[in-house]
């Protein structure tokens, strides 16, 4: 089986959940053992690609090679794409020279599939078109919820008219073109029963296909009480949840018993400077450190789609976590076992307390997540998955 994936954005450094679910798929199709693996990936200003920053042990069991696009948003574009009416969200990851690039691979390399991460992707579709390869789509969420969702919660009414713009060309967008691809692999069951009802896909063999997650071997220190939030910030339902926790948390409640660690990609660090429970750290160079550093993970998050990598990867270093019913979405977990749930302020406030003050729930949060990532997440399953749907096209 020859294979080029192909990623919106390098899988390495892992920044974020979407280079988190990019390595994944790599691990599940390497797993397989494929005859031939090329991994293309876009490289842009905000994710720049280094070949030094994967590890040798990809290097060596795959061709690896990148084109670089500016996907720097500009307000003549903006305004361009609003009069005709067409994603600029989409259109920012078409670019003539990369099209060229893997138009060439295509000519001198022949692959079976064609598998692509994200949506962002299937702007060059007539390009994969024209060779015989498979052209699978892997749905990372349903992008167009995600602009619907922010557009819902923002409290700006021109911002929130601009959202609901961007999610309604978006859809026009994401619900045509899906409709050409050979295969589609939904991130979350949830995202599956979705997708399966578009018109345009009827036809369209689609599976659920999860991010497969390591178990962490090191002994988590449950006695830690204090809480953190680890985002990239460039991620508007990130900013949009840390905002939140702090108008509406520490704003409002001036008893919180313990720190709030505040970390991610493109964070300002004199943001939260009012905030007195707040302590900015900025961008990290080591997540998995951050982590183990403190005690209660927070993810407030309210707006997006698919599933949340931020919640799995806490789940598998069995970290206690406090989110909301949209931090779960795509998961099967239960409030109380492997996670709290609270989606109020109040509710949220009092998991922090409660959570604050009892080692004991939080070690059975932690060991339970641990358990649940490792009877459905497991990366022999996937892969195996992967390659039973692959061979039935």
């Amino acid at each position: 089986m020859r294979i080029l994936h192909i990623g919106n954005k390098p899988a390495f450094p892992l920044l974020d959940g979407g280079c988190i679910a990019i390595k994944s798929m790599l691990d599940a199709l390497l797993d397989g053992k494929p005859q031939y693996l090329h991994h293309f990936t876009l490289s842009t200003f905000k994710h720049p690609f280094c070949l030094t920053n994967y590890p040798a042990s990809y290097q060596n069991k795959m061709s690896i090679s990148s084109g670089f696009i500016n996907t720097k948003v500009s307000l003549l574009g903006a305004l361009q794409h609003l009069v005709k009416n067409k994603s600029y969200n989409v259109e920012r990851f078409f670019d003539e020279e990369v099209a060229k690039q893997l138009a060439a691979i295509l000519r001198v390399e022949k692959f079976d599939f064609i598998i692509l991460e994200s949506i962002y992707l299937l702007p060059y579709i007539e390009v994969f078109r024209a060779s015989s390869a498979k052209v699978i789509l892997r749905a990372h969420n349903i992008e167009h919820q995600i602009w619907r969702n922010l557009s819902i919660n923002s409290k700006n009414l021109l911002k929130r008219k601009y959202f609901e713009v961007l999610a309604n060309q978006l859809e026009v967008f994401e619900k045509e073109v899906i409709g050409e691809v050979d295969g589609i692999l939904a991130i979350s069951e949830e995202d599956q029963i979705e997708i399966s009802t578009w018109k345009n896909v009827l036809n369209t063999p689609l599976i659920t296909l999860p991010t497969a997650l390591e178990i962490t071997s090191e002994i988590v220190d449950y006695g830690l009480n204090d809480y953190y939030f680890l985002g990239a910030m460039d991620w508007l339902p990130n900013s949009e949840g840390i905002e939140w926790l702090q108008r509406e948390i520490c704003e409002h409640y001036n008893d919180i018993p313990a720190t709030i660690h505040v970390a991610g990609k493109q964070l300002d660090k004199s943001a939260f400077s009012s905030t007195n429970y707040f302590v900015n750290h900025g961008e990290i160079e080591d997540a998995f450190k951050f982590i183990q550093q403190y005690g209660i993970c927070l993810i407030p998050l309210f707006s997006g789609s698919g599933v949340k990598i931020k919640l799995l990867e806490n789940m598998a270093l069995g970290k206690p976590i406090i989110t909301t019913s949209e931090g779960v979405r795509g998961v099967a977990v239960n409030h109380g076992k492997e996670v709290w749930i609270a989606d109020t302020p109040q509710t949220f406030y009092e998991a922090m307390m409660r959570l604050s003050e009892d080692q004991k729930l939080r070690e059975e949060l932690g060991t339970n997540a641990q358990k649940f990532i490792r009877d459905n997440y497991e990366l022999k399953t996937i892969s195996n998955q992967l390659r039973g749907f692959l061979n039935g096209l």
